[in-house]
């Protein structure tokens, strides 16, 4: 299971289709498309691409403090390569100040790993759960998460 991780891409999706490319040009297959929030509407001018990469792509978004239009949730859970893992933009558990609510949020929903965004700097600590964050897409950020046999991979990129 490969995930192509992003978040406040804040309208600027020409680096969002160049962060797509970049993780589908090593020909391996993305099984998923989560974006983190602010920007999440950007969803609807990449989906042609994305289901062109593979039509059974999952895509899923979760609404920011800057998303108002679209029915995004604010947050949810998902079961990739067996994980749960908690999507948040991350404003709720106030992720500026300290990741505590967040693992406890993921801890409380029996997730291994969060994926959250808002602050728009990269992020990986692990605590209870492994919290990730892409760091902002319109700064040309995302990360890949690659779940095997229930033990994920991350790999953060950033275009030149």
């Amino acid at each position: 299971m490969r995930a192509l991780v992003v978040s406040d891409s804040h309208g600027d999706r020409y680096d969002l289709r160049r962060l797509i490319a970049r993780g589908a040009e090593r020909g391996v297959k993305i099984d998923a498309f989560l974006h983190c929030g602010d920007g999440a509407g950007d969803i609807g001018a990449v989906e042609a691409e994305l289901l062109g990469h593979n039509p059974d792509m999952l895509i899923a978004a979760v609404r920011g403090n800057c998303d108002f239009l679209g029915g995004w949730p604010a947050e949810q859970v998902l079961t990739l390569g067996g994980l749960r893992i908690l999507m948040t933009h991350g404003h709720h558990y106030a992720v500026k100040s300290s990741l505590t609510l967040l693992n406890d949020a993921a801890r409380s929903q029996d997730c291994a790993i969060a994926l959250f965004g808002h602050t728009h700097e990269p992020c990986m600590e692990m605590r209870s759960a492994l919290l990730l964050n892409p760091g902002a897409a319109a700064d040309g950020r995302m990360l890949i998460l690659d779940i095997n046999s229930g033990k994920p991979r991350v790999e953060m990129v950033r275009l030149d």
